[in-house]
């Protein structure tokens, strides 16, 4: 049986420090977070038998027309219109109940299908908070610390290309840099390795697209720009490298580690790790637009070819850091799990949700979300060539997600507009439906 708490303000001065470098962080320590979560007895969610919602793969945008929620339909499909996107879904909870999940547009221009609750998207960064979990689902399991040394004779991650490290302070990096992003990588310094696919072939002197092994490989042999944990810099290849961590510490490989300890669990059976090229987008996956200026770059396997920039790019190698399909709908299952609300069971224990969401040293960041705040919202965005995502879990039980498919000029407003869609049209809300989705079953 599990016992729910709230957490009040004075829990929380075990997190109170001084050397915190950001004045809302600051604020968050004083002020506490005001949620909800499991306490330390927590237990395991369950087996795939127990405590699973059903799969809800086959819901229609039929199931969730309500007047109710008219006005989120209203602005959805007028959003559409004037951001010039071709498609997009979008899902929200109340308490733990799926109220809402419907598709606007089409999953392609050329069929103009229209997109049910039931298609996926690639989500972009989103996939680095999936990946945290499962780090933290490994800690409690005793499969690893926080603390330990990726790298080096006591590290996780031991022979081949991790016996080739150049700069010794490479051996400090622990497992928390990562999920902190403060392992000491930059994208000053050579870009982004996950995006310079052409040029770390040439570099290595192999095939295009270099594999993961080469892109870490070419990274481990150049020098660290800061000492690790010392500086705060978003690293794409530092969730990658997590992956690699969770492979080697469960003994499975990374989409089957999540698959198989996080979301069937969860009763989320259909995501996966997207792949690279056009012909390989999987049944119920959305196609990709990038309208910007600058929107075809040269194919993945440097034959010169020019291809769009939604497939330019190596998603299978980002993986761990960028590279899930999900629904809106499979997305709030997840969130659901890790929200800390009391009418839910948990996947984590308290002791890993507040570790997540806490802030540590190095720049006080969470552990997989982008954000936190002191009214107690916590936030998660992902961003590719083709891709706008934005997820929210809010201290009132409500949490959403949006979901689109198309890049244009207008989309670095993409965020800021919809965070003003979805909260002027909740808070319009005089009385919530009763319907829960994840309660019922399309097969």
């Amino acid at each position: 049986m599990h016992r729910q708490v709230s957490i009040p303000t004075r829990n929380f001065k075990w997190l109170r420090a001084s050397n915190f470098v950001s004045g809302f962080i600051f604020t968050l320590l004083i002020l506490g977070i005001p949620f909800t979560i499991a306490d330390g007895d927590h237990e395991a969610f369950g087996s795939s038998e127990e405590k699973v919602i059903k799969s809800v793969s086959n819901l229609l945008n039929e199931h969730s027309e309500l007047a109710a929620l008219a006005h989120v339909d209203s602005a959805m499909h007028k959003f559409l219109q004037r951001q010039g996107i071709v498609g997009a879904s979008v899902g929200i909870v109340k308490d733990g109940q799926l109220i809402y999940t419907k598709g606007f547009g089409y999953t392609d221009n050329e069929s103009q299908q229209a997109i049910q609750p039931f298609h996926q998207f690639r989500i972009g960064s989103i996939s680095k908070l999936i990946t945290a979990v499962a780090v933290m689902k490994l800690y409690e399991d005793g499969k690893l610390e926080l603390e330990d040394k990726v790298f080096g004779e006591e590290g996780i991650l031991q022979g081949g290309i991790y016996d080739k490290i150049e700069d010794k302070r490479i051996y400090d990096i622990e497992v928390r840099h990562l999920l902190n992003h403060t392992s000491g990588w930059s994208k000053r310094t050579f870009g982004d390795p996950l995006f310079v696919p052409h040029k770390i072939a040439e570099e290595m002197g192999g095939p295009a697209p270099p594999r993961l092994e080469t892109i870490i490989e070419y990274v481990l042999s150049r020098p660290l720009p800061y000492r690790p944990g010392s500086y705060y810099d978003y690293s794409n290849f530092g969730y990658c490298l997590l992956g690699e961590v969770i492979t080697a510490a469960s003994g499975l490989e990374y989409e089957e580690y999540v698959k198989q300890e996080i979301l069937y669990p969860l009763g989320i059976r259909d995501m996966r790790l997207a792949k690279n090229l056009q012909e390989g987008r999987f049944d119920n996956e959305v196609a990709y637009y990038d309208f910007t200026y600058n929107n075809m770059r040269e194919a993945l396997d440097s034959s010169g070819e020019m291809v769009s920039t939604t497939y330019s790019f190596d998603i299978e190698a980002l993986g761990a850091a960028g590279g899930w399909l999900a629904t809106s709908t499979d997305l709030l299952k997840f969130v659901v799990a890790i929200d800390g609300f009391k009418n839910t069971p948990d996947i984590l224990s308290n002791e890993s949700l507040l570790t997540m969401i806490k802030p540590d040293h190095g720049g006080g960041r969470p552990y997989g979300w982008r954000g936190i705040t002191s009214n107690g919202t916590w936030w998660r965005t992902g961003t590719l060539a083709g891709t706008s995502a934005i997820l929210k879990r809010l201290d009132n039980g409500i949490s959403w997600v949006v979901l689109a498919n198309t890049t244009n000029r207008r989309s670095r407003y993409f965020n800021g507009k919809i965070n003003y869609i979805m909260h002027s049209s909740l808070e319009q809300m005089e009385e919530w439906p009763a319907q829960d989705l994840f309660a019922q079953s399309y097969y």
